[in-house]
């Protein structure tokens, strides 16, 4: 009896779910016929499904743009150069990277993202900075701490040159000793100038940060950058040039072919852009390799390094490419040493000397016939 119920029972299931199908059709238009008992689905009901994704909402999109680079409104308040912490906040990249700028691949070279660049016919942001908090908090400590220095050493300086004074009893005019004590002090106060002289370009290190930077196309290229003032609250300083005015130097290559736009150094997380004027350097800018880059570090070191578009692309370090100069003499050397042997030097300077004296005999030669 307990097979026949359960025979009776699976029959009943399939004769119910047959009906339930035949309705489904006749009233949903359902084409499948497990679709209705598997996945219902309410009728005209605006209610999204589950796999459909949330629309992104407007404040959502604001909060995105923040780390957008040229997004976000930069400010020049305190709390903008109090660091958070912990530290290790502040050395975490925040900003994303920048929509519709071409990046060096298979299907673009470097030859035409640079042709991108020139072509473009309004300004083009090529840079921007991470929070710079750790730089402020660096320069104000160091700051404090040489300013300190500057004042013991100053207190010391006029303490030696009163004690000089008053130990000099055999000087009787009162003219020749004030004299002393201010020639006293001022060889005693060298130090606290130095010292003082360093505490003031540390303090004013941050005015030399570059934080946005575009380049300006046109028939005379020009690059505009800004950077913080001095004291905060006040606007914030902005600084034209022409591209010529703007070098890089020599050694300090921007591309590293490290980090995510190939910028990443171990040992210099920032490098200099010179400012030059009749050949001279007038001021040194100083750019965080921390931060948003146009295309790659490349675009960088053929703008201010003034490389050609093959040298930029190579991106071969100053270092690496002494050192391929030295590995090439040093293939050459070994060669001319199995060939010649060991003393190849010597006999090619017994060759240059047979050379010097034939010249002069034959300029004695001359001077026989005239």
């Amino acid at each position: 009896m307990s097979l026949i119920g359960i025979g009776t029972r699976g029959v009943h299931r399939q004769f119910l779910a047959i009906r339930l199908t035949e309705m489904s059709k006749s009233l949903y238009g359902t084409k499948s016929h497990t679709s209705f008992l598997a996945f219902p689905v309410r009728y005209n009901s605006d209610v999204p499904s589950k796999k459909q994704e949330a629309p992104i909402q407007q404040s959502d999109w604001k909060q995105i743009n923040q780390f957008i680079p040229g997004e976000k409104t930069q400010t020049d308040s305190l709390s903008d150069r109090m660091p958070k912490f912990p530290l290790g906040k502040e050395n975490v990249p925040t900003l994303l990277p920048r929509p519709g700028i071409p990046k060096v691949g298979k299907n673009v070279t470097f030859r035409q993202v640079i042709n991108i660049l020139k072509n473009k016919t309004e300004p083009e942001l090529i840079y921007e900075n991470e929070p710079h908090r750790l730089y402020f908090l660096i320069c104000v400590c160091f700051g404090a701490t040489l300013l300190i220095y500057s004042i013991v050493l100053g207190e010391w300086a006029i303490f030696q040159a009163t004690k000089d004074f008053n130990e000099n009893t055999e000087e009787k005019n009162d003219v020749i000793r004030k004299r002393e004590w201010v020639l006293s002090l001022l060889k005693n106060s060298v130090y606290s100038v130095i010292t003082l002289a360093a505490a003031y370009y540390i303090f004013t290190f941050p005015s030399r940060l570059v934080r946005r930077m575009w380049y300006l196309p046109g028939p005379v290229e020009h690059v505009k950058f800004t950077t913080y003032p001095l004291v905060p609250g006040r606007s914030t300083p902005v600084v034209t040039l022409p591209l010529e005015a703007l070098e890089r130097k020599h050694k300090a290559r921007v591309w590293t072919g490290r980090g995510f736009y190939g910028t990443s150094d171990a040992s210099f997380f920032f490098f200099v852009l010179q400012e030059v004027k009749n050949g001279k350097t007038v001021k040194n800018w100083v750019v965080d390799r921390k931060g948003f880059f146009w295309s790659d570090g490349r675009v960088f070191d053929y703008i201010f390094g003034k490389e050609t578009i093959a040298e930029a692309e190579a991106g071969v370090p100053y270092d690496e490419q002494v050192g391929i100069i030295n590995r090439e003499l040093k293939k050459k050397k070994q060669k001319l040493r199995k060939e010649q042997g060991i003393f190849y030097g010597l006999k090619f300077q017994g060759e240059e000397m047979k050379k010097d004296a034939r010249r002069l005999m034959g300029k004695d030669d001359l001077k026989k016939l005239k």
